[in-house]
């Protein structure tokens, strides 16, 4: 099992995120986890959820993997509706099920995000870097991609030598 997780929270199974995710990983071992294909709820302060939610299954195989990137598209300033639905379902890790929780201890995130803009907005990296220190996780950064510009080899090389210098630290 590669200890690279990459986790898409986008809308289209085909759209730019998982473009960028295909060329960056390319050649690299990396599992992926596709939001859009698994079914959980948003998160309910009474900690109630029909048996069909898949929130428990899918979020455990992030435990089984070293390094976290979650890959979203820039929807409305912000990380993608999906993606918000698991950080908050992440809430139960550190309620009610706790011992889970703590298993995110030590491990690294790194975020992909794909939009229009020459830039990410504000404090679009915010809930994720708050969110690794909270659960005791190492922030490594991120990397924005503007689906309206062309990499050519040579940058996407340089890409992803640097995106993934954090593992061999």
């Amino acid at each position: 099992m590669p200890d690279i997780l990459i986790i898409n929270g986008s809308a289209r199974l085909n759209g730019d995120t998982q473009k960028f995710i295909n060329k960056l990983t390319e050649g690299i071992a990396c599992d992926h986890l596709i939001l859009l294909e698994h079914y959980f709820l948003p998160y309910n302060y009474d900690n109630q959820y029909p048996q069909e939610d898949q929130f428990e299954t899918f979020a455990k195989e992030i435990l089984f993997h070293k390094h976290i990137i979650f890959a979203t598209p820039v929807y409305w300033y912000s990380m993608s509706g999906r993606m918000k639905n698991l950080f908050d379902r992440l809430t139960d890790w550190v309620t009610t099920n706790k011992d889970v929780g703590r298993n995110l201890k030590g491990k690294t995130m790194k975020l992909i995000a794909v939009g229009t803009d020459g830039e990410l907005p504000d404090g679009f990296i915010t809930p994720f870097s708050m969110t690794a220190n909270y659960m005791e996780m190492i922030f490594k950064g991120h990397q924005y991609f503007n689906s309206n510009d062309a990499i050519s080899e040579e940058e996407l090389a340089e890409i992803k030598k640097s995106f993934f210098s954090f593992i061999s630290e």
